[in-house]
């Protein structure tokens, strides 16, 4: 029979039910909305707390002439504070986006950031994500689910403080598959590695990508031990 330490060895159960690929229907149906094309570069702040909208558009803000093929996605996570980032955005003067209103006005390709004010699709958006932010890392929140950005092969980062997703993020360093960015300087130094060497970018969501299949085959063969444990 299995020893009982074969099947905690087998992975996180965080992993579960990740989706790896980016072409699939959610994801692509939602590029089109948005207008993205095959030649965007997509930074996504994904799960984001106050102050980190403002951290990602200045870093967007930072690059984008140099960059023109940037886009910015922000999502943030509790939707009380949608209104809050629009205000954000407006203020900011760059053209912007409501994700809400894409099925009646169609999207607007001056408008380079677009603000997520829906519930439940991060997930799908995360697969049109080049270079990827996780939130609520910045703060105290301990951080979000960056399982699914290195799922779909982003370049990852997320700020110092993750300790919801400690297993998780000692993983992903160990691998070198995710960047820690303490502060907005780190941030834009980040995107700005990713933009300036695509082979960076590619290497570390490549590193992510197998990492997050590994344990989705772990998980896999954790089913099969027990079904097999279980049957008569």
């Amino acid at each position: 029979g299995a020893r009982p330490e074969t099947v905690q060895r087998t992975g996180s159960i965080k992993f579960d039910g990740a989706q790896t690929n980016r072409d699939n229907p959610k994801t692509r149906q939602l590029a089109e909305l948005a207008g993205l094309r095959p030649e965007d570069i997509v930074f996504l702040a994904g799960s984001t707390q106050e102050p980190e909208e403002q951290l990602a558009l200045d870093v967007y803000r930072e690059l984008v002439a140099a960059y023109p093929q940037l886009r910015l996605i922000v999502t943030p996570r509790h939707p009380e504070r949608f209104q809050e980032v629009a205000e954000l955005l407006e203020r900011s003067g760059v053209a912007w986006q409501r994700r809400s209103r894409l099925e009646d006005g169609g999207s607007d390709p001056q408008a380079r950031v677009l603000l997520v004010d829906a519930v439940g699709e991060l997930g799908a958006w995360w697969g049109t994500a080049r270079i990827a932010f996780v939130g609520g890392s910045m703060g105290t929140r301990g951080g979000q689910n960056m399982i699914e950005p290195a799922a779909y092969g982003a370049a990852v980062s997320f700020g110092p403080h993750t300790s919801n997703f400690r297993d998780v993020v000692a993983l992903m360093l160990q691998r070198e598959a995710a960047v820690v960015v303490a502060d907005r300087e780190q941030l834009a130094a980040f995107v700005r590695r990713c933009l300036a060497e695509p082979a960076f970018a590619d290497e570390l969501g490549r590193r992510a990508r197998q990492l997050v299949l590994e344990q989705l085959g772990a998980a896999d063969k954790t089913c099969r031990l027990l079904q097999s444990l279980m049957s008569p």
